[in-house]
């Protein structure tokens, strides 16, 4: 009997003891399984944020060559007698350039190293020894105790070396001192709420200063590299070592019980590393969070199981005890019953679990009812300019005889593919957000070509519904930033477009662009709104208007067309540039978005002698509303040209009149079209009737210009602006008038076709695709050869006569050797026409990094998939103005 109650104790035990084991190994094996994975997310996001930081970094060392190179020809065109004429020069150098507010240092080396400043002479450069067979351009960390601190010095070499007469002396090289305390806001980051620290080094891990005992960094020595080397945990025992094999690491350490994460990347052109370090806590802490929420469930549900399976077999045990042993059936009862009071209570505990595993089942739900929503509308929109693409053609094959019905259908097909385009284009930008690989592409623009062209495509759609359509500018003081302009354009547009298609016909949309005080020196602050009187938004709608897949549902706004993506894209970019985006709506009152971006400003330089050197020093401004005219007077200052302004057009004329007699005249009139009292047209009389010879004659107005043009070029106007006022545009106006003199403006742009003429070689593998393209290029007067892959097309150009092609289109996505492949290979071929003939990408990836590495293959242009020809003859005419 005892024999029979162990056999039935022993096999629940063994099975027991068997799944705690597999527990336990599992669970080494899953835990390891989400360390890596944890790691892995970590060491990427750090990666991310260095490289940005880095980029910054490098494009604020890289400008400072343009200060030195200036300073260099400066201080060659004169000659000297002696070395106090050299430093007399480089301190005027020093003021001209401003350098004393960059915090920089400019000074000259002689052949035999004594070094001279602004000062005066100094003794030999302790950092002479650095510099030598550095070549024409070097630039390296220095330490000189002639200057305090550490700075980067840019050293160049003189093509001519400079003598003096008196002392003999030939200086050979020019040096920009930069302190490195100056260039903080480049390399500070403050991505995680500024808990991560970020060291500037050089190439052998010393710090770029001496302090090395102030409070707030975690590693405080003078070699930070060999500290963190010996760091517990550490991965790189030799940080230097490893990266040579790959310019950017990253790894994690102890340090007084607590974790640390950093990533080192090298300048190696600077002399320099860029260490980012942070506390692991604070690293993809939602992904740490939520693998922690899921190992305590799995443990909850663990302990559960364990539970049941020992209650179990102490129940099997008891039930068979109780048959055999007859004697003991009232104890076995009462055993019976407190069993089955245990189970009442494991029941119980079964069902709290239910209800929690429930709520984490609907919490699920609730993240996925919204994307699933998204796919049935996603469905119904993709079905709806589908419907209208087969059901247009099958129309057109019917009335293929009927002209107008042809043109009719065609139209509507062209207007269906279009929507289909975007809908497709949305969907393609959130996911790539979704999974961390959107990029930016930052250039030096021009804020005004930017908010010009968003401009020239957003007004015809306001037009066509009726709608009063304006754009401010307030307080603009610096106009070229550095900016992807492609996403800036995209969010501006994401924005507009909306106020368009929330907007009943005949609303009003305002677009307002003003420049905020400034929070850095070296940064723009502007502020974008886009104001309309639409159908507006539910106080709930607003809350959760920038999450992805949600759109607000009502009988006005279901039957307007949209993804539900525009905004999440528009905010996640916005996040990824730094700004921030805020909305105020309210039903039937209409929407306002407010985006608020910080940007660099370009060093770029601009003349300001222009007005001087043309003979304009005086402006008058008309226009009713008096902020207009004092943002004019804003916009113009430091140019030398006095602005007055006048609020209706009779005090305008009388101005005008009164200035010339006084023999003071107005360089240029800048009229509003509507002006209170006398309107544009009435004015712009007055003042010609006057003053007939009076100069330029302008007219600054938010009207379309066709409507007007006629009537204005009658009354004496020589050229239209339109507001908001731009310096630049402004310039570039006047510029033209006065070289061409007062005539009328030329028609705008169209005429021939850029691609008229052409002989195209063109690689694309798909068919249909093929196809189309030559009819197009056909219809636009030029001739092609279709190359069904890449190495075809490489073949073939390689065994043409030269300009025999003045053009290649090539695809991206083809067999045997891709589109970049290809390009490489033409680039590299002994064709006289390798280096120069015209390359432009085609493909259906349009993202701002496939036009990077479009470029870095060396290709000239990208063209997005489908060919739009209106796009394909833009791109084509400025490549061959950029050739010459």
């Amino acid at each position: 009997m005892k024999a029979d109650r162990k056999t039935h104790i022993a096999l629940p035990a063994a099975l027991t003891a068997c799944f705690l084991l597999l527990l336990l190994v599992s669970g080494f094996y899953f835990a390891r399984y989400l360390q890596d994975r944890i790691f892995e997310e970590r060491t990427t996001q750090l990666n991310e944020i260095t490289a940005q930081v880095r980029v910054n970094l490098s494009v604020a060392l890289d400008s400072h060559w343009k200060y030195l190179n200036t300073a260099a020809n400066l201080l060659s065109a004169v000659e000297y007698e002696t070395a106090e004429d050299v430093t007399e020069r480089i301190a005027g150098l020093e003021q001209l350039l401003d350098l004393e507010s960059y915090r920089a240092t400019l000074m000259l080396l002689d052949s035999r190293g004594n070094c001279y400043d602004a000062e005066g002479r100094h003794g030999v450069w302790s950092d002479i020894d650095q510099i030598s067979g550095g070549g024409a351009r070097h630039t390296f960390i220095s330490d000189s105790y002639l200057y305090p601190g550490s700075c980067w010095a840019f050293v160049l070499q003189l093509n001519t070396p400079l003598l003096t007469e008196e002392d003999g002396a030939a200086f050979t090289h020019a040096v920009l001192l930069k302190d490195v305390y100056t260039m903080s806001q480049y390399y500070d980051s403050g991505a995680y709420g500024s808990r991560n620290e970020t060291y500037i080094l050089k190439s052998n891990g010393t710090r770029m200063h001496d302090d090395v005992s102030a409070g707030g960094s975690t590693i405080q020595a003078y070699n930070v590299l060999k500290v963190l080397e010996e760091m517990e945990n550490q991965a790189y025992p030799d940080i230097s070592a490893a990266l040579e094999e790959a310019d950017t690491i990253s790894a994690s350490f102890r340090y007084g019980g607590r974790e640390y994460y950093y990533c080192v990347t090298a300048l190696a052109e600077y002399d320099t590393l860029l260490l980012f370090l942070i506390p692991a806590e604070f690293v993809a802490a939602g992904t740490v969070e939520m693998v922690g929420a899921v190992i305590r469930m799995l443990l909850f549900l663990v302990v559960i199981l364990l539970v049941m399976l020992i209650l179990a077999a102490a129940a099997v045990t008891q039930q068979q005890s109780s048959a055999r042993l007859f004697r003991q059936e009232q104890e076995n009862l009462r055993r019976q019953e407190e069993m089955n009071r245990r189970l009442e209570e494991t029941n119980a505990m079964l069902a709290r679990s239910k209800e929690t595993a429930e709520q984490a089942f609907q919490i699920a739900e609730e993240a996925n009812r919204a994307k699933s929503s998204f796919l049935s509308n996603m469905s119904h929109d993709i079905r709806t300019p589908m419907n209208a693409i087969v059901g247009f053609s099958a129309l057109l094959a019917r009335d293929a005889e009927n002209p107008d019905k042809v043109r009719e259908y065609t139209k509507k097909i062209t207007a269906s593919s279009q929507h289909l385009l975007g809908l497709i284009n949305d969907v393609l930008d959130i996911s790539k957000i979704e999974a961390g690989k959107t990029t930016l592409n930052l250039t030096d623009e021009s804020m005004v070509e930017l908010i010009e062209n968003i401009d020239a495509i957003i007004r015809p759609q306001m037009k066509a519904k009726g709608h009063t359509f304006e754009v401010c500018g307030e307080d603009l003081r610096h106009e070229r930033v550095v900016m992807d302009k492609l996403r800036l354009n995209q969010i501006l547009l994401n924005l507009l477009s909306n106020a368009v298609k929330y907007t009943p016909e005949g609303g009003r949309v305002v677009l307002t662009v003003r420049e905020l005080p400034q929070h850095a020196r070296q940064l723009a602050h502007y502020r974008f709104v886009v104001e309309d009187n639409g159908y507006g938004m539910s106080p709930e709608y607003t809350k959760k208007i920038f999450h992805a897949f949600t759109r607000e549902e009502d009988s006005v706004t279901n039957k307007i067309q949209g993804t539900g993506l525009g905004m999440a894209i528009t905010k996640n970019l916005l996040d990824l540039m730094g700004g921030k985006i805020t909305v105020e709506s309210e039903k039937g009152r209409g929407s306002t978005f407010t985006v608020d971006l910080e940007l660099p400003i370009s060093e770029q330089a601009v003349d300001q002698d222009f007005w001087k050197s043309h003979g304009i020093t005086r402006l008058l401004a008309v226009d009713g509303e008096e902020a207009v005219c004092r943002s004019i007077r804003l916009a113009m200052e430091g140019t030398g040209v006095a602005v007055e302004y006048a609020l209706d057009g009779q005090t305008a004329v009388e101005r005008v009149k009164a200035a010339q007699g006084e023999g003071h005249p107005y360089h240029v009139v800048l009229l509003d079209w509507k002006t209170p009292g006398m309107d544009g047209l009435e004015t712009a009389r007055g003042i010609r009737r006057e003053v007939p010879e009076n100069g330029p004659l302008l007219v600054l107005s938010s009207y379309d210009w066709p409507e007007i043009e006629e009537e204005a070029r009658a009354a004496g106007i020589d050229a239209f602006l339109s507001k908001p006022f731009f310096l630049t545009s402004f310039r570039q106006k006047v510029e033209a008038l006065l070289s061409r003199g007062r005539q009328a403006e030329p028609p705008a742009a169209g005429g021939e076709s850029a691609l008229r003429g052409m002989h195209i070689l063109v690689a694309e593998d798909n068919e249909i695709n093929a196809e189309i393209l030559g009819e197009l290029l056909d219809m636009a007067g030029a001739s092609c050869r279709i190359c069904e892959n890449g190495r075809l097309a490489v073949k073939v150009f390689e065994s043409s006569a030269p300009g025999e092609y003045q053009m290649i289109l090539m695809d991206v996505q083809m067999p045997e050797m891709n589109g970049y492949e290809a390009t490489r290979a033409i680039r590299d071929s002994g064709h006289p026409l390798a280096r120069t003939i015209p390359v432009i990408a085609m493909t259906a990836n349009a993202f701002a990094e496939d036009i990077r590495d479009a470029l870095e293959a060396g290709m000239n242009a990208h063209v997005a998939k489908p060919i739009d020809m209106a796009v394909l003859e833009q791109t084509v005419r400025a490549v061959m103005e950029a050739q010459g």
